[in-house]
């Protein structure tokens, strides 16, 4: 369950930053772009969840939800870091 978990996170922040980047690109102003990233982490990875319970049979009990909580929680703080401090590492090698 473990794996499971650390893999949909690294899945769901990859997704989340992507997404998070191409509307701040197609919107060209973006007033408060870590609460776009919050939101876009928790529809995310609420739909993950969803199919991951859905596919796999899983019965929805508490330590699910909590997991779904967190999941969405360590994704949003993922992706809020995620392209920004990608993007200054490369621009400070690239120099």
């Amino acid at each position: 369950m473990k794996e499971l978990f650390l893999n949909g996170l690294f899945f769901v922040s990859i997704l989340t930053t992507l997404t998070v980047e191409a509307i701040k690109k197609l919107r060209k102003t973006t007033k408060n772009p870590n609460l776009l990233a919050a939101i876009v982490a928790t529809i995310l990875s609420i739909c993950v969840a969803v199919f991951y319970i859905l596919f796999f049979e899983v019965p929805v009990t508490m330590q699910i939800i909590l997991l779904i909580i967190a999941f969405a929680f360590f994704s949003w703080l993922t992706s809020m870091a995620g392209f920004d401090k990608i993007k200054q590492l490369i621009q400070q090698f690239s120099k």
